[in-house]
């Protein structure tokens, strides 16, 4: 399981690029607005923002001043149309958001017919300060419109509204009653162009501003929602590779002692040796299972405690099942009291590194080993180092890279800052060996004075990092 070949590459690339392709939170005006008429936290059917609620009122007060014609000239029908016209425009800003495209079309179609009813109207009808809807439907659907082609659309037609709008067209001098325009002097011609341009140029400064105030919240908010994509998938990514390591690192260790000791059973073979294996697969396997359930216990609860999976009291149990298996180790661990202290100092997430590293060396060489294992674990008030070596086969070919199970230490490793070097070494005699050391920082503690006392009959090292090994 621990396979030293090809490294194994991870998803977070993938996965986030498939979810920062997902942007619509950007575009969802109802998370952004108030409602009216919301019903039980949920959007209705009915539901309308507040701001298109407030802007609809506004503007059905602007089309009532059109009325004023109506009521002191009679009902002439450009009086009449030019009403009915403004109140239409007033309405579209009800279903801005909520019909948003139909509500655009509609506006801009509206406005182009009000501009030519006032360019034929034979009376001057004044400027009416409904024609501000180009703004209001250019901001809207520029800003909440995914297809941005509909934004470009709405600046190129309020572009053209802002040359040619009613404003300019009311600027032309009209025809007296006789029907001949009244005689107009050079400087009177002038101030009239230059009027018309200032006219235009006010409203196009309008529009492009209001364009770029849009496209400016739209980035934000799509950069917003790519980073919360990303963050998500790396997130996803993140509790994969996690469980993945976790996984491994339980069931490696314990399959690779269960298949060394049925091995070792039909090799030797006899019915006392076959019992003594079977009892010995059967405790590897419930210790194993028994983990798993754990784990699985932290996954499915919020408030699971990793603490029964990172006990370093476990050192010592993973090296006597692995030689169980028959396997020989030379292990020089630090006396139980000072796993103890560093058990109750050190965070969850160090104790768990140490004893996955323990693990995972362990499994590494009981698979692709072929002799004594040497285990030396130093620790000092403020770092732990664990070395482990043992001989390989000259004719296996091992990778710099390692395999999953070493890419995993290095990725539990870069979690609490240490390093890990391993690698094939070649000693005087020709012999090759496989050897892995790490390091990486650990919450400070003191550690007993009595823990830097070799204890030569016990095989144990001290707790202080300077003591040496056996080997």
């Amino acid at each position: 399981m621990a396979d030293r070949g090809a490294r194994v590459g991870s998803p977070v690339d993938e996965a986030a690029l498939a979810l920062t392709t997902n942007l619509s939170a950007a575009y969802d005006w109802r998370a952004r607005h108030r409602m009216l008429l919301r019903r039980a936290g949920r959007w209705s059917r009915y539901s309308v923002p507040v701001v298109d609620v407030a802007l609809g009122i506004i503007f059905l007060a602007f089309a009532l001043e059109s009325l004023t014609f109506i009521l002191r000239f009679g009902a002439y029908a450009v009086y009449v149309a030019d009403s009915a016209l403004c109140t239409a425009l007033a309405l579209t800003q009800f279903g801005r958001l909520r019909l948003l495209r139909a509500s655009f079309i509609a506006t801009y179609t509206l406005l182009a017919a009000y501009a030519v009813l006032v360019a034929v109207s034979p009376v001057n009808l004044g400027l009416n300060p409904i024609i501000a809807t180009a703004i209001t439907s250019l901001y809207t659907v520029t800003r909440w419109e995914p297809d941005r082609r509909w934004g470009m659309t709405a600046l190129l037609l309020a572009l053209a509204g802002a040359l040619v709008n009613p404003v300019t067209f009311s600027s032309y001098s009209r025809p007296n009653q006789s029907g001949v325009n009244p005689t107009v002097g050079d400087d009177s011609i002038w101030a009239l162009v230059m009027v018309r341009t200032l006219t235009s140029l006010v409203f196009v400064g309008a529009v492009v501003l209001t364009y770029l105030l849009a496209s400016s919240r739209r980035r934000v908010a799509e950069n917003q929602a790519r980073d919360i994509g990303i963050a998500a998938a790396q997130a996803v990514a993140s509790e994969r590779l996690s469980l993945a390591r976790e996984l491994h690192d339980l069931v490696g260790h314990s399959l690779t002692t269960i298949k060394v000791q049925a091995a070792t059973g039909l090799a030797l073979g006899g019915e006392e040796r076959l019992r003594s294996t079977l009892t010995a697969v059967r405790d590897t396997a419930d210790a194993s299972l028994t983990s798993v359930r754990q784990l699985v216990s932290v996954l499915r609860s919020d408030t699971g405690e990793i603490t029964p999976l990172a006990d370093l009291r476990t050192i010592p149990v993973l090296i006597e099942t692995t030689r169980g298996s028959g396997t020989r180790i030379n292990a020089m661990l630090p006396r139980p009291g000072v796993l103890e202290r560093c058990n109750e100092g050190w965070s969850a997430i160090q104790r768990l590194t140490l004893v996955r590293l323990v693990g995972e060396a362990l499994t590494n060489a009981v698979r692709h080993g072929s002799g004594q294992i040497e285990l030396s674990l130093m620790l000092s008030p403020s770092s732990c180092h664990l070395h482990v070596s043992n001989p390989v086969p000259e004719a296996v070919e091992h990778s710099p890279f390692g395999g999953s199970g070493l890419v995993g230490l290095e990725e539990r490793l870069r979690l609490v800052g240490g390093t890990m070097t391993h690698g094939v070494q070649h000693d005087d005699e020709g012999s090759s060996f496989f050897t892995l050391d790490v390091d990486f920082p650990v919450v400070p503690l003191e550690l007993p004075a009595s823990a830097t006392d070799p204890d030569q009959d016990s095989g144990e090292m001290t707790g202080e990092t300077g003591s040496g090994d056996s080997r």
